[in-house]
């Protein structure tokens, strides 16, 4: 076991209770906390699908795999029940002891007992007939009716019937029953009057027995099952790509199941039958005292409409050089870089758009992983494909939980007329890029847009994200060659600026932290400072652990899974708040002559070997003092961070005064857009002029 490394489940735990402890939070507006605590339940339900499962998977291996810090499987799955149980436990403390509570004292209440509606009947009645009870069907277990498969993240009600003395024996018996309840016909909550609410499924067991004719009810009890979500796609020819996924996601109800959520108080024998059935042991059942499928409170936040209740309205700040409407004149004149969601992304869909209507535009090339259900990139594409550009689409269909979604916008642009590929056997396009080909009156020229994020208007509005605009020559001969590798499955002769994963992007990234451990022990300053999602590549952790016992300084900004060990020269901070930090920046120092790069990948191992990821600099030099602010700005947060300490445990940074990166940032963003073109540096209040007492600095 290396004394490097931290377990890389515990690390993702602690980053959801970080999450969790948002929603614990007095200062944030009520209906914030809702939505972090909703969050939180989602993060968790997909920890289950994909790392739970993908244990279980190797526990079953004849000679079990150990983690890096030395645990087997086994050993990692009764952590991870023993975590659980605490989070839920804090999930439920904080809901029904501050969240409930706080929405009630504010007006809008959440009715779950019998007696809150009594008052109610009339309308619940009418509701449950009209709207209800047709899409209710019972699945009823019986001789020639075998245990349904209950589909993953769906809730049901577990019914306990006895026959009725007056029934007849012309139908066959059964004392099973299932109940889905119907949310994705009518919605988890029950809309009673604009601050009134009822769980859809208290309304459908308040009627239950009418819908069991001949029976009487014993008991009806909550459950839900989670599955093992990994495709585990094989892939041989991409041609038979789509198709093979659509078959694996038919069958994802038969999958394993990873977890079983019952109503506390459920008969103890119905839960036996239960886990027999599907084949659950008692370590991978969990009680469920309250609300079930927390994730669904996000349904309260969206519609309660109470402006007093979260976070006030930001306003994107729009770019000051796209104001003028050509874009691509905007790009030609230098180098541009937008943070969102401070800045708009609506230079982002009107690039796409411009090239789309440009009849200079020759040709559209984009990578596409994850975007909005509503897409302004895919109507631009698809309006460019009619006209008659060449436009040729790299979708990722393999994007975990946006298959159907994205199977979907790659018929729709082949019907428009695209070229649609689905990148290379064995490897997920991730990448992010939008390359256009122009033709002007001195030639032919490329626009190019590189991004951290995906494609996505929706999730632009609350992920960090930068966006980098660049009509450079080389990087535009960099990113034509890395689209034919994509779609033509060309040998690249090599990259000028870009590093490629999984061609070159790991081993430029050692031999960055190698220089800066090289000049450490020549007794020069060496530092690197980035900015990621997620830390756990092996080969990274134990070559920053060697440079930072050389003497360089590393500190890092690792939202989620950190799995290095911080101590001499190594700092990690997590920063969790308004927004969900997903940029990936890098800064080494190099002698003074310093080197800023942003990137598609976290440093993982999915993301360096089995990717097509992007790892590229940004040179011109307000770009570059823009970085260095940005990061400073995440160092000197006492409102949003916490610190990473060697026992793998956080804790809240402090500080004499408050300081929130968040708010300095947009602060920030807000300051160079007032700046003229040229003397953007000039313009900036540099922040390493400004005086900071030590706990501020974090």
């Amino acid at each position: 076991m290396s004394r490097r490394f931290l377990n890389r489940e515990w690390s993702w735990l602690a980053f959801n209770s970080r999450v969790l402890a948002e929603a614990g939070r007095p200062e944030t507006p009520l209906l914030e906390r809702i939505k972090f605590l909703a969050i939180s339940s989602s993060n968790l339900e997909e920890f289950f699908m994909i790392r739970v499962a993908a244990l279980k998977r190797l526990g079953e291996m004849r000679v079990p795999p150990r983690s890096p810090d030395g645990l087997l499987p086994a050993g990692q799955l009764a952590g991870i029940r023993s975590r659980v149980l605490d989070m839920m436990k804090m999930q439920y403390s904080i809901l029904d002891g501050e969240l409930l509570p706080g929405l009630l004292a504010a007006g809008v209440r959440l009715l779950s007992t019998d007696s809150e509606l009594e008052p109610w009947m009339d309308e619940l009645s009418s509701l449950y007939h009209d709207t209800v009870r047709p899409v209710l069907t019972p699945i009823s277990v019986g001789t020639t009716h075998p245990f349904p498969n209950l589909v993953t993240g769906r809730l049901y009600l577990a019914v306990s019937l006895r026959v009725a003395e007056a029934r007849t024996d012309l139908l066959e018996q059964c004392q099973l029953s299932f109940v889905e309840i119907p949310v994705r016909a009518n919605g988890r909550f029950v809309r009673l009057d604009p601050q009134t609410c009822v769980p859809l499924e208290l309304v459908v067991r308040m009627f239950l027995p009418g819908l069991f004719g001949g029976y009487s009810v014993a008991g009806a009890w909550l459950v839900k099952v989670t599955r093992d979500a990994d495709l585990d796609i094989e892939q041989d020819a991409a041609g038979d790509l789509l198709r093979l996924i659509e078959t694996k996601l038919t069958r994802m109800h038969h999958r394993s199941v990873v977890r079983l959520e019952y109503e506390q108080g459920m008969d103890e024998s119905l839960r036996g039958l239960l886990a027999r059935q599907l084949g659950v042991g008692e370590e991978d059942q969990y009680p469920i005292a309250g609300l079930f499928t927390l994730h669904d409170l996000f349904a309260l936040w969206e519609t309660i409409e109470r402006d007093d209740l979260k976070y006030q309205e930001q306003p994107p700040v729009s770019p000051r050089f796209f104001s003028g409407g050509d874009v691509f004149k905007a790009i030609a004149a230098r180098d541009r870089l937008l943070f969102h969601p401070y800045h708009s992304y609506a230079p982002v869909i009107e690039l796409l758009s411009q090239a789309a209507d440009d009849p200079a535009v020759l040709a559209i090339k984009q990578t596409l992983y994850r975007t909005s259900a509503d897409s302004s990139v895919i109507t631009a594409l698809e309006r460019a494909a009619r006209s008659g550009k060449y436009v040729s689409v790299i979708v990722e269909l393999k994007a975990r939980f946006e298959e159907r979604r994205n199977i979907a916008w790659a018929r729709r642009l082949e019907d428009a007329g695209a070229h649609v590929m689905y990148g290379l056997a064995g490897l997920k396009t991730h990448a992010k890029l939008l390359l256009v080909v122009r033709k002007e009156q001195d030639g032919i020229r490329r626009y190019v847009h590189l991004a951290t994020g995906n494609y996505n208007e929706s999730t632009a509005r609350v992920y960090t994200d930068l966006s980098f605009f660049t009509a450079g020559r080389v990087i535009g001969d960099d990113v034509a060659a890395l689209c034919n590798m994509l779609t033509g499955f060309t040998w690249p002769q090599g990259f000028s600026l870009l590093s490629v994963a999984p061609l070159d992007f790991r081993q430029k990234l050692l031999a960055l932290i190698g220089r800066e451990e090289d000049n450490a022990r020549r007794g020069q300053k060496a530092s690197i400072t980035a900015m990621m999602n997620s830390l756990s590549d092996s080969g990274v952790i134990e070559a920053l652990g060697r440079a930072a016992d050389a003497g360089v300084r590393i500190r890092l900004v690792v939202r989620g899974i950190c799995q290095l060990v911080p101590g001499d020269n190594i700092s990690v901070r997590s920063i969790v708040g308004r927004y969900l930090q997903h940029a990936r920046v890098c800064h080494v120092h190099n002698g003074g002559d310093d080197e800023y790069y942003l990137s598609s990948a976290d440093w993982m191992l999915r993301n360096l070997t089995r990717r097509v990821e992007l790892f590229f600099p940004v040179r011109d030099e307000a770009l570059r003092e823009f970085l260095r602010e940005v990061l400073q700005l995440q160092f000197m947060d006492t409102v949003n961070a916490w610190e990473l300490r060697p026992d793998g445990s956080y804790q809240r940074v402090q500080g004499r005064h408050a300081r929130d990166s968040f708010a300095e940032i947009r602060a920030l963003v807000e300051r160079m857009e007032s700046a003229s073109a040229d003397d953007v540096i000039q313009r900036f209040v540099p922040l390493r002029h400004i005086h900071t007492d030590q706990g501020d600095q974090g």
